[in-house]
């Protein structure tokens, strides 16, 4: 079962992802913005000229990043319709509903209980009878 909930979950978590990836490009142009100071305190090696400009790794770092979100965003669209195809597997329009609003929207037990209403427990019950009969 925990396969299932896994292979369900993957949608949500390359969102995740995506922001995840998403924020670290912004602290790296946040870094590649700023302006270095001298280090006095730093010992000196002595050796040749580095030649490089103090922001470019930082630059060469988020363009990597943002290659990787491109990539996984062109993946979103397929991962989220390989899902919706798995799910409509149970033919019981409830329980895909109850498997789309828990894994495609991500909403709590509450919301989804309030979204279709119903019981919280009638949630969980159909959301694991769903999950029994899901094959992946």
């Amino acid at each position: 079962m925990n396969d299932v909930k896994e292979y369900l979950s993957r949608y949500h978590n390359t969102k995740v992802k995506i922001q995840k990836l998403q924020a670290l490009v912004d602290e790296y142009i946040r870094l590649a913005n700023e302006i270095p100071g001298i280090q006095f305190d730093a010992i000196r090696v002595d050796g040749g000229k580095n030649l490089k400009v103090p922001f470019e790794k930082w630059i060469l770092k988020a363009l990597d990043y943002e290659l990787e979100i491109k990539d996984t965003e062109t993946n979103l669209p397929i991962i989220k319709a390989d899902i919706l195809k798995t799910i409509e597997q149970l033919k019981d329009s409830e329980k895909e509903r109850v498997l789309i609003l828990r894994y495609i929207d991500w909403l709590t037990w509450n919301q989804i209980a309030d979204e279709m209403y119903i019981s919280r427990s009638t949630v969980k019950r159909w959301h694991l009878k769903a999950l029994s009969l899901l094959k992946i």
